[in-house]
């Protein structure tokens, strides 16, 4: 079940077998049904996690409603970065929207894993790169550019999400309405 994660830790550089077998060691599988918390505001984010299948949104509240960060699938790694890396209780909310299992490790084996083998140094620095990357794309596309020109972006670079995603999750990522949206939609088709 791990093979995904393995396979894609070797694409970024070459593990040893001892590492590859702490790595089978202190994962573990863990199985979300559609709507049940992976992590709630206020709780400290102890895992990072790889999405094996499935599809989770991250959000927070703000006014009493639900403002929509993220939407991570089937290879993305998971976790509220903010809790995870200062060890405080986070403000964000991570909810499968589909039924989806993670291979999960906890912080103290990260650290132990890092301080043990280089290569697992190079992993969680290549990772954290890609990670901003996509960060900057994303605060770029959501600060920066018009409604409309932010679901052309989706539609064109992401377009599985508009099967798998409620519109009123899509709405609040895009920062709109559900009204808006439905305009934006109509324009486009």
């Amino acid at each position: 079940m791990l093979r995904p994660v393995i396979d894609y830790f070797n694409s970024i550089t070459p593990l040893s077998t001892k590492l590859v077998d702490e790595i089978v060691n202190y994962a573990i599988i863990k199985e979300y049904k559609k709507g049940d918390f992976i992590l709630k505001d206020g709780k400290v984010s102890n895992y990072a996690s790889w999405i094996l299948k499935g599809l989770v949104r991250t959000y927070y509240v703000r006014n009493g409603e639900e403002i929509t960060t993220k939407f991570l699938w089937d290879g993305a790694s998971v976790t509220s970065v903010y809790s995870y890396f200062s060890r405080k209780p986070g403000n964000e909310n991570i909810v499968p929207l589909e039924d989806t299992i993670l291979a999960s490790m906890h912080y103290d084996h990260m650290q132990y894993l890092y301080k043990t083998y280089p290569e697992f140094n190079v992993i969680g620095r290549v990772i954290t790169e890609r990670y901003l990357y996509m960060w900057e794309i994303e605060v770029y596309n959501l600060r920066k550019q018009k409604a409309e020109d932010r679901y052309k972006f989706i539609v064109k670079h992401f377009p599985q999400l508009l099967q798998r995603v409620p519109l009123k999750y899509l709405a609040t990522y895009l920062g709109v309405n559900l009204e808006t949206l439905s305009r934006i939609r109509a324009k486009i088709r």
